[in-house]
C-alpha cells in the first residue's frame, strides 16, 4: 500500500477525524506559480537558437544544484526532455551502497503510486475493446456486493470518490490473495457515501487491477506487459517479469540503514499481494517513463475518446488540483495542462509531470526519501528553474570545518530585551542551534514573519487545551478544531498516544509550549510533555485564517534543534534534509570582543550576544 505516512512528504495527513485530513497518501502535484510559468513559457520562449543556450545552462544550474544535494546525502536519477529528447539525464549518489553501484539513468527503482496511471489505461483499454464501461456499477464484476456499496461504479473507483477505504491494519506485503482481497475490502465500512468525497484509496485501484485479471485472463503485469510495455519498447517496467538482474535494482536505505527493495518482500507467484497490486510498487527506469511519456502525448497507447478521460479534471483534490484517473491535474486558460502524480511508500520516491502542449517531461526517482526529504519537492524546483528560470533553492555549499573550529562557537547567546536565547553546540562537524523562549522558537524555525500577537495567542490556546486534556477534559481541544474533530476521536488518540507514551518514558509529569513557528502554509505549535524518564514534543498545525483552528498533529513534527552545516569558519547554513529552506548564520565579534551571531537574512533576521 502505497501512502505518505512518513517524515517525508507534504503534511495532508494529520492525527485528527477531520474528513480532509484522513488521506493516507496526498498527491504533490505542482504548485500553482509552476502552472502560470508553463503558462508564460508557452507564449514567451522563443523558437530560435537562443533555446540552445537556454537548455545548457538549464543543465549547468541544475547539475550544480543537484550536486550539491549529492554532497548532503541525496542519491537518486533527474530526467528532463523536451520535445521527445532529454536535456538532463543523470544519476546522483549510489543505487547500491554495499556493492558502490552508481545511479543512472538505467537504474531499476520503484514508482510508487504511478502505478495507478497504468491501472487506469487498462481499464480504458478494456472500455476501448468493448469489455466493460467505466461507468459500470461493481455488482458487475463482483459478487455479494453489500448494499452501500453496490452503487459504486468503475470511475468512481478510478477518481478515488467510491468511498471504499484501505485494509484497516494490513501491510503491503501481508500475504492475501484475490479473492479474499475482494471480501476483506467490500466488508469494510465506507468512508462517505460513492460519489460524494474524494479520499485517496489504494485498495480501489487494487479492486481495479482485479477487474482486469478477471476480465483479460492473465495476470495484472501480464495484461500490461502485453499491451503497453513491450509495444511500446518499455521492456525494463513491471513487477517481476523483466530480466533486470539484481545489479540493476536500487537498494532503498533508511537513517543509513539498509531496507532493500519492494521485490525482495513476500510476493505471491505472479506479483505482489493485493494490498499492493495495481496500486502500486510497479518497477521502471527513467527511460521507460520517458518512453511512456511519448506515447501518451503522441497518442499511441490509448484513442484520442480515452485519451480524454484520463486527463479530464474530474474531481477536486484541494486547491486547483483536480483527480482524473490516475492522475492528478492542474488546467490553465487555454487548456494548457500540468498532469502530475508521484508515489512512495517512504524510502522509495518517484515523481512524474507531464505538459503535453510544450512536449515538456520531468521525471525524478530516489531510494532515501526518509533521510533526504528535499527530494519531495525536487520537481517544482526544476520546473521552476526551467519554465521561469527561477534560480534553486539556497543549499549549503559545506566545506570542512574542524571540530576544534567549531568549539569557541559554542554557548549560550542572548537576544536582545530577554526575548530568549539560542544554544548552540556542536554536532560532529556542524553545530545544532536550540532555542528558549518563544521569539527565539520562531525565529529559529519560521519560514516567514510570525505577528508576536498570534503567536501568543497559539500558545495560550494549545496550552488550555492540553491541560484540560490531562484531566480528562477534551471540549477545549474540540473547540480549537472549530468542532470538525468528533470529540471521542480526539479523546481516544490522545488516550492512545499517552499510553504509549507512558509505556516507554514513564508517568507523565508537566508539560510546556516550547513556542509557534510559520511555514508557507500553516502555523505549527510545539508542546512538550515530560515524562518520569523522557520528554516527548508534539507539534499541532494551524490554519492560515484570521481565527486559527486547529488542523491536526503533524506526522513528521518540528524538530526543536536545527542542524547548521560549514560553509566557512564563521559562516553556517541550516539544513534539516530539505524540510525547509535554508537559513544563513554567522558569527561575528563586536567592539567589545563579545562573540555574536546573526541568524536570517534581511529583515527577518536578529542577533544574539554570548554573554
Amino acid at each position: 500500500m502505497e501512502k505518505q505516512n512518513h517524515p517525508g512528504f507534504s503534511e495532508a495527513h494529520y492525527e485528527s477525524g477531520h474528513p480532509a485530513m484522513k488521506a493516507k497518501f496526498r498527491i504533490q502535484a505542482l504548485v500553482p506559480l509552476l502552472v502560470a510559468a508553463a503558462l508564460a513559457f508557452t507564449a514567451a520562449r522563443p523558437s530560435s537558437a537562443s533555446d540552445a543556450e537556454q537548455d545548457r545552462q538549464f543543465v549547468a544550474d541544475t547539475r550544480e544544484y543537484l550536486g550539491r544535494l549529492e554532497k548532503l546525502g541525496f542519491s537518486g536519477v533527474v530526467l528532463v526532455a523536451v520535445a521527445g529528447d532529454p536535456v538532463l539525464a543523470q544519476g546522483y549518489g549510489l543505487a547500491d551502497r554495499e556493492h558502490a553501484i552508481p545511479w543512472s539513468p538505467g537504474t531499476i527503482s520503484c514508482t510508487g503510486s504511478i502505478t495507478k496511471q497504468f491501472t487506469a489505461a487498462a481499464i480504458l483499454k478494456l472500455e476501448e475493446e468493448g469489455k466493460l464501461r467505466v461507468m459500470d456499477p461493481i455488482t458487475q464484476y463482483f459478487s455479494g456486493v453489500p448494499p452501500d456499496k453496490t452503487r459504486i461504479t468503475l470511475h468512481q473507483l478510478l477518481t478515488h470518490t467510491s468511498g471504499i477505504e484501505d485494509l484497516d491494519g494490513r501491510d503491503d506485503y501481508d500475504p492475501i490473495g484475490r479473492e479474499d482481497f475482494v471480501r476483506l475490502a467490500l466488508a469494510q465500512p465506507l468512508s462517505a457515501p460513492p460519489g460524494t468525497h474524494y479520499s485517496y484509496s489504494n485498495a480501489g485501484f487494487s479492486l481495479l487491477g482485479i477487474i482486469i485479471e478477471r476480465l483479460s485472463g492473465v495476470s495484472y503485469e501480464e495484461f500490461l506487459r502485453r499491451r503497453f510495455f513491450v509495444p511500446l519498447g518499455m521492456y525494463e517496467t513491471g513487477y517481476k517479469l523483466p530480466a533486470w538482474g539484481e545489479a540493476r535494482l536500487a537498494m532503498g536505505y533508511q537513517g543509513g540503514t539498509l531496507w532493500g527493495t519492494i521485490l525482495g518482500r513476500p510476493m505471491d507467484v505472479d506479483g505482489p499481494y493485493w494490498v499492493l497490486r495495481a496500486n502500486g510498487g510497479i518497477h521502471s527506469s527513467s527511460y521507460d517513463m520517458l518512453r511512456w511519456a511519448r506515447a501518451l502525448m503522441e497518442g499511441r497507447v490509448l484513442k484520442p475518446e480515452s485519451m480524454a478521460k484520463l486527463w479530464t479534471p474530474f474531481v477536486p483534490e484541494g486547491g486547483d488540483s483536480f483527480y482524473g484517473y490516475g492522475w492528478s491535474i492542474r488546467t490553465l486558460p487555454g487548456d494548457v495542462k500540468v498532469i502530475t502524480h508521484n508515489g512512495s511508500n517512504g524510502i522509495f520516491f518517484a515523481d512524474f509531470a507531464l505538459i503535453p502542449k510544450v512536449n515538456l517531461v520531468i521525471f525524478l526517482q530516489s531510494n532515501i526519501v526518509a533521510d533526504m526529504p528535499a527530494a519531495q519537492t525536487l520537481l517544482e524546483s526544476i520546473g521552476f528553474r526551467f519554465l521561469a528560470a527561477r534560480p534553486y533553492p539556497r543549499v549549503p555549499k559545506v566545506v570542512d570545518a574542524p571540530e576544534s573550529g567549531l568549539a569557541p562557537l559554542e554557548g549560550i547567546y542572548h537576544m536582545a530585551g530577554n526575548d530568549g536565547v539560542f544554544r548552540v553546540k556542536r554536532d560532529g562537524k556542524a553545530l545544532a542551534l536550540e532555542a528558549d523562549g518563544p521569539a527565539a522558537f520562531t525565529v529559529l524555525h519560521s519560514v516567514q514573519a510570525l505577528d508576536p500577537g498570534r503567536r501568543e495567542e497559539l500558545g495560550r490556546r494549545l496550552d488550555k487545551a492540553v491541560t484540560a486534556a490531562r484531566t480528562g477534559d477534551f471540549r477545549p481541544l474540540f473547540e480549537a478544531y472549530g468542532g470538525k474533530a468528533p470529540l471521542d476521536l480526539l479523546k481516544s488518540h490522545w488516550q492512545e498516544f499517552i499510553e504509549q507514551a507512558e509505556k516507554e518514558n514513564g508517568r507523565l509529569r508537566k508539560h510546556e509550549i516550547l513556542g509557534t513557528a510559520r511555514t508557507a502554509e500553516r502555523d505549527e505549535t510545539v508542546v512538550r510533555l515530560v515524562f518520569e524518564n523522557g520528554t516527548v514534543e508534539r507539534t499541532y498545525v494551524w490554519s492560515f485564517e484570521e481565527k486559527p483552528l486547529v488542523q491536526g498533529v503533524s506526522v513528521r513534527g518540528l524538530k526543536t534543534r536545527l542542524p547548521f552545516l560549514p560553509e566557512s569558519a564563521t559562516e553556517f547554513a541550516s539544513w534539516d534534509g530539505g524540510f525547509r529552506p535554508s537559513k544563513p548564520l554567522r558569527f561575528e565579534r563586536d567592539a567589545g570582543g563579545r562573540l555574536r551571531l546573526r541568524l536570517g537574512a534581511g529583515d527577518q533576521s536578529v542577533e544574539a550576544v554570548r554573554k
